[in-house]
């Protein structure tokens, strides 16, 4: 298995490595082994799993009694409950966490029990192949588990996965009503089918498979055990395994039946003997099929009709035993393929840069990402405890990302296009958050950096395909894009290549007057047009994009640039903005509010993050691009964040370090600066050391990402989740540029 990343046994407790496929669901393998953050049925809900999805190991050495083992450690136990622990399993003795070992899309969990002649591992993996959306798109995760006997003598072991019949149950909502299971195979694999017994237009119907490659598999569809309330029932469990082997089917040779409210519990066990210095593996596969998507369940339907839509990954597969069928045989490529990937990445990158890259790429395998039936592919900004969080696909978060662009060139072009096709006003305003279903209108804003963005994007998606034929179809909406910029009350209404409106941006406010955020948003915007324009042997519209790219860089540099980094000038509001270009109707008596200012930003530059990826050349003046570099790297990336004042959100606190969003070391801070002044944030840190890179300061830009490594290092913060907004959040996908080629 590739590694980038140990994580000791006292920096496991946070870790929770998503393991699914792209759009379907995910459940996470925690630091101490445990299967946590159950996420198969179309929803978030972070920190949930089913009453039983617990790996149990029993031990028979020589002439001793049985020990039973829960094969996970107890970091994450609530100890301090009310009631005492209210995890299921919490009082049985438990492994003891040596370390986590991964690798996105790999992960190892390690453990070990001092009084056992034991060691173990819990491996967890779903394929991650570049350009191979489909076969990355898979709804399973397979869990290795090896025993290693390091006693001198044989033992007898036996692995029981207990899982409950939790179709119906996402965490949310509960309906166990009616679950019941079949005996499978699948290639050699014996295991289980779990389904539910009618068909119902829900997303928490579905259907699971768990099946293992011990030959000695026995599985059990509905335990024998008395039922009574639960701790008898766990009661029965304990005696029975300390003094048997496998748990058996309640009646193998009738089919099971429908369940009552409270669900069945089921399990495989598969025994065998380990020799003295002998390691054996045992493989279990999870399969899902949950076809349904409520989207105002989750925070994403403004239109009218049904907003139970499927998943596009359900289309592929009739139910949970295809989806065995098909991954079984090709798991040795599947896993190859991946590993070839990883481990490239790891070779030829520094350890941090190869180490955010992968692990951000865990957003794409949360429930932040989906596809719709027609395969459009939808993001959140990231995710709430059990709704996503700030829906649209927003342009001005997911600009920021590289990950799809490079490594899944087709669901960046359907996001891509989905804005193009249904959120273009006929004015070329463009609604930065896209409703669904697809063709509403329910939302109505336009931001300057989103927009602009979004122009970008088009002309590194062209450079990324080389589709001629596609950059004609969408040059003219591109066009439009760019002229709304133009209009009466727009962010250039004087066409001088500088904006100057009222300018939505991803602060959540709009900034009034010429600043370097949006400025540089639109300069990159400006070149990329030119480029698409000569391409299509538009020579007018290109040399118009050139003489405004022209004037307004000179002019940035020689106004808002203070002598080491790029400030905005605050300016009255025009007094008709363009009713697209801000929620404010009318009273603009407090335009000085939040606002830039004399800012020394983290983001002053981000247009040229991503004009350098289009390889479209310095946006402004190089010494001053530099000159701004340092300015923030000496002003905003203090040793310890022990003297910031942060009023905002905290992502970064006490002896860690940060970059912080924006200071003001010439004085001149409004009075209320814009949202977030005080914050890190991990997609803006990434890509300013992608432009410490593009410039030549490798190592203050290795320094910037160790900085974020620390903060999540397993013990404080999850090393496979950096939240903004919502977990799982979409704009630390800026990451995969620390790996990617300089340009497309």
């Amino acid at each position: 298995m590739p590694i980038v990343a140990r994580y000791p046994a006292n920096r496991v407790r946070a870790i929770a490595m998503p393991v699914g496929g792209i759009g379907t669901g995910c459940f996470a393998l925690a630091g101490d082994g445990a299967l946590v953050d159950w996420q198969l049925m179309s929803r978030p809900h972070r920190g949930w799993r089913p009453p039983l999805a617990h790996i149990l190991l029993r031990v028979q050495p020589p002439d001793a009694p049985a020990r039973l083992r829960v094969l996970e450690g107890i970091t994450r136990l609530q100890l301090d409950a009310d009631h005492g622990a209210p995890q299921t399993l919490a009082g049985l003795p438990h492994m003891r966490p040596l370390g986590f070992e991964a690798a996105y899309p790999f992960g190892r969990a390690r453990l070990r029990d001092p009084e056992l002649p034991l060691e173990c591992a819990i491996e967890a993996f779903n394929p991650l192949i570049p350009e191979a959306t489909d076969d990355s798109s898979l709804p399973f995760g397979l869990i290795t588990v090896a025993l290693h006997n390091r006693g001198r003598t044989p033992l007898s072991a036996s692995l029981v996965f207990a899982l409950t019949h939790c179709i119906g149950d996402d965490g949310v909502q509960r309906d166990l009503k009616g679950n019941f299971a079949e005996f499978t195979q699948a290639h050699g694999w014996r295991g289980l089918l779990m389904r539910k017994a009618n068909e119902q237009h829900s997303p928490r119907w579905g259907a699971l498979a768990l099946l293992s490659d011990a030959e000695t598999t026995v599985a059990a569809r509905r335990w024998a055990f008395r039922r009574g309330d639960w701790s008898a029932t766990l009661l029965s469990l304990i005696d029975w395994l300390l003094a048997n082997p496998t748990v058996p089917d309640a009646a193998p040779d009738q089919p099971c039946p429908p369940s009552d409210e409270r669900g069945w519990e089921s399990s495989l066990s598969a025994p065998l003997t380990l020799e003295a210095g002998q390691t054996a593996r045992v493989r279990f596969l999870l399969c899902w099929h949950f076809p349904y998507r409520d989207l105002r369940e989750i925070g994403w339907w403004h239109g009218e009709g049904d907003p139970i839509v499927r998943n596009h990954y359900a289309l592929r597969f009739p139910d949970a035993q295809a989806v065995a069928e098909y991954v079984i045989p090709r798991l040795p490529d599947l896993w190859a393929r991946t590993a070839q990937f990883v481990q490239a990445i790891i070779t030829r990158h520094p350890q941090p840069f190869a180490e955010s890259a992968l692990n951000s790429l865990s957003v794409l395998r949360s429930p932040t990402c989906f596809r719709l039936e027609d395969g459009t592919f939808c993001g959140f900004e990231g995710c709430n405890a059990d709704t996503g969080c700030c829906f649209g696909s927003c342009t001005h978060v997911w600009n920021y990302e590289h990950a799809t662009l490079s490594l899944f060139p087709d669901l960046h072009r359907s996001m891509l296009e989905s804005h193009l096709r249904y959120g273009v006003m006929d004015d070329g305003a463009q609604r930065f958050r896209l409703d669904l279903p697809l063709g509403a209108q329910a939302f109505a804003l336009a931001a300057a950096d989103g927009q602009m963005g979004l122009i970008v994007r088009a002309y590194l998606q062209y450079r990324r395909d080389g589709d001629r034929a596609w950059l004609e179809r969408w040059y003219p909406t591109l066009q439009k894009l760019l002229a709304f910029a133009w209009q009466s009350g727009g962010w250039d209404a004087d066409q001088d290549g500088v904006m100057e409106g009222a300018q939505h941006n991803t602060y959540d406010v709009e900034f009034f007057g010429p600043n370097p955020i949006c400025g540089a948003w639109y300069l990159a915007a400006l070149r990329a047009m030119e480029e698409m324009a000569r391409t299509l042997g538009d020579d007018a519209f290109a040399q118009k994009c050139r003489a405004l790219f022209e004037n307004g860089s000179r002019w940035m540099d020689e106004n808002l640039f203070n002598g080491e980094f790029y400030v905005q000038q605050i300016r009255p509001v025009p007094d008709y903005p363009h009713p697209m270009t801000t929620p404010r109707r009318g009273d603009y008596s407090r335009y000085h509010d939040s606002q830039l200012g004399a800012v020394c930003s983290i983001d002053q530059l981000i247009g040229q993050y991503k004009a350098n990826r289009a390889g479209l050349g310095d946006l402004l003046r190089r010494d001053h691009i530099r000159r701004a570099l340092r300015a923030v790297l000496r002003h905003n990336f203090p040793r310890t964040l022990n003297q910031h004042y942060n009023h905002g959100r905290t992502y970064a606190t006490g002896d860690e370090r940060g970059v912080i969003t924006g200071t003001y070391p010439r004085g001149g801070r409004p009075s209320l600066p814009f949202p977030y002044q005080s914050e890190c944030w991990t997609g803006l840190e990434y890509a300013f050391a992608r432009l410490l890179l593009d410039y030549g300061y490798t190592r203050d830009a290795l320094r910037v990402v160790k900085a974020v490594r620390a903060r999540h290092d397993g013990a404080k913060r999850n090393p496979f989740n950096e939240p903004e907004c919502g977990s799982y959040y979409a704009r630390c996908m800026s990451a995969w540029s620390l790996v990617a080629p300089r340009e497309v």
